[in-house]
């Protein structure tokens, strides 16, 4: 694992952060994690900041014997395990514990995972939780800060999360607030959002083939978009998964900062409205993906509920 020292100067006074590189690939803007077991054997692990899994495969944990216990959940008893112990060279940490996995992984069948994201695991919302991450995407680079940096190179930006009576996270859901044509839009910040392109819309959009990032928006304000900007690009069912329509938004203003074009699939209003905003600390119109967060080195700070995003890549 790669220990290095981020030197930032504030007001001329430097400021050390020690961060810790994560293996990781990017892949059409979605990021997997990639540890290597004592045996060198190498794992993927889907990331999702707006995910509520943080699983492994059961054909893993059979083939190097991990230690299986049941837990309750909602939805009857599950088989959980500890995060694998990796190479030092090539680790990653652990979830966060101040939630109801407290740290575990759900063991499940391989073929849940391979139907769509083709990892060997996934770490959601929950695993995110408690850690300083920052994703630079131009860089393709994920690393965990044991400091949040203090610093005029970024512009802060409030998270907002749903918290139980005990005060710990429940989904560990960030809510961000981006704004379109100076019109505020609260979204779920959702780095594993996720479209499987049409032939149409890798044609006519430029979008890659297979599963890439996109963002979410609710269909009431899509279709708003599209009645009111006719010089958008809309794609009819651009996406072989949901078979809905994607707009290509011009430009997106998160914080101080302005990127585009910004790719958006369409949802239902009941898919964020009731479903995905039940579990976040407000109600949202949807999740920002991938594709408007390539464009950002993006620190996510959950002890301190912010996000910092660097003015300058």
């Amino acid at each position: 694992m790669k220990k290095h020292l981020v030197s930032l100067l504030i007001f001329s006074i430097p400021f050390i952060c020690l961060s810790e590189e994560l293996p990781s690939e990017f892949k059409n803007n979605l990021i997997y994690l990639k540890p290597k077991l004592a045996d060198g054997t190498t794992l993927t692990f889907f990331t999702d900041t707006g995910g509520g899994w943080n699983a492994i495969s059961r054909e893993l944990s059979e083939k190097y014997g991990w230690e299986i216990s049941q837990k309750e959940s909602e939805n009857g008893v599950i088989d959980v395990t500890d995060m694998p112990q990796f190479d030092p060279e090539a680790s990653i940490p652990m979830a966060g514990l101040n939630n109801w996995w407290a740290g575990k992984l759900q063991v499940v069948p391989f073929e849940e995972f391979s139907s769509t994201t083709k990892s060997d695991g996934t770490l959601g919302g929950r695993w995110h939780a408690e850690k300083v991450i920052s994703f630079n995407y131009p860089e393709k680079k994920v690393e965990v800060l044991d400091e949040t940096p203090t610093s005029n190179e970024f512009s802060t930006v409030p998270l907002g999360f749903q918290k139980g009576l005990d005060g710990g996270y429940t989904m560990a859901f960030p809510s961000i607030d981006i704004s379109v044509n100076d019109r505020q839009i609260p979204m779920l910040l959702d780095s594993g959002a996720s479209a499987w392109p049409s032939t149409e819309a890798m044609e006519k959009g430029g979008l890659e083939s297979g599963q890439v990032a996109t963002s979410f928006i609710v269909a009431s304000i899509f279709d708003e978009w599209v009645k009111s900007n006719p010089e958008w690009l809309v794609i009819e069912d651009a996406c072989n998964f949901s078979h809905q329509p994607m707009i290509r938004v011009p430009y997106v203003r998160i914080g101080n900062k302005t990127v585009g074009p910004v790719w958006f699939t369409r949802r239902a209003d009941s898919s964020f409205h009731q479903f995905m905003s039940s579990m976040m600390d407000r109600r949202i119109d949807g999740a920002l993906g991938g594709s408007a967060l390539q464009y950002l080195r993006l620190i996510v700070d959950y002890p301190n509920e912010q996000a910092l995003i660097a003015n300058e890549i």
